[in-house]
């Protein structure tokens, strides 16, 4: 019986402890590990392997980077459209880059730039292997990196399901005074 009822206490314990939090990217407070080459599907170099890093330089920036597309990523492009517009001048810098380079991953994406009018954020493609020194979780559904003078100013990275609607918000939020350079 007192095996029974430490085995109960110790799940009980498991169940009630919060998730570890995922790390996934370069932290708060580093330098934003370099230059990358992915094959831009929209923006002024689609279908050009361009470095998004290097084109940015020292601009406020949001960089997500993904496994693949999904909705809740979809949803994420759209508020990142919308913080991006209000600097019409294009002194900001807002990409998403997947690591799945398939074609189908493609087309979706290609459809996703269509549906939701894109024109200041960039989608690229890029094999994770190019990616290394990013130090990315293949846990994260998403990482999204707010950076500015090349240093990562805030870290968001999301398992599986975490990207929610709420979550979507948040970052928006987030976003308004990252790029406005606040």
């Amino acid at each position: 019986m007192p095996r029974l009822l430490a085995a109960v206490v110790l799940l009980a314990a498991c169940a009630a402890a919060p998730a570890e939090e995922l790390t996934s990217g370069p932290q708060v407070g580093s330098t934003v590990p370099g230059p990358f080459e992915p094959l831009n599907l929209t923006g002024p170099d689609a279908g050009d392997e361009c470095c998004l890093y290097c084109k940015y330089g020292n601009a406020p920036v949001v960089m997500v980077f993904a496994p693949k597309p999904s909705a809740a990523l979809a949803k994420l492009v759209r508020a990142m459209e919308a913080a991006a517009a209000a600097h019409p001048a294009g002194d900001v810098g807002a990409c998403v880059v997947v690591t799945d380079t398939s074609a189908a991953t493609r087309k979706a994406l290609g459809k996703l730039a269509d549906d939701a009018n894109l024109r200041h954020v960039v989608l690229a493609v890029i094999d994770p292997g190019n990616l290394k020194d990013y130090e990315l979780s293949p846990a994260a559904e998403a990482t999204v990196l707010l950076y500015s003078r090349r240093v990562v100013r805030a870290n968001h990275a999301f398992r599986p399901g975490e990207l929610s609607d709420k979550a979507v918000a948040g970052l928006a939020d987030a976003m308004k005074p990252h790029l406005a350079g606040k």
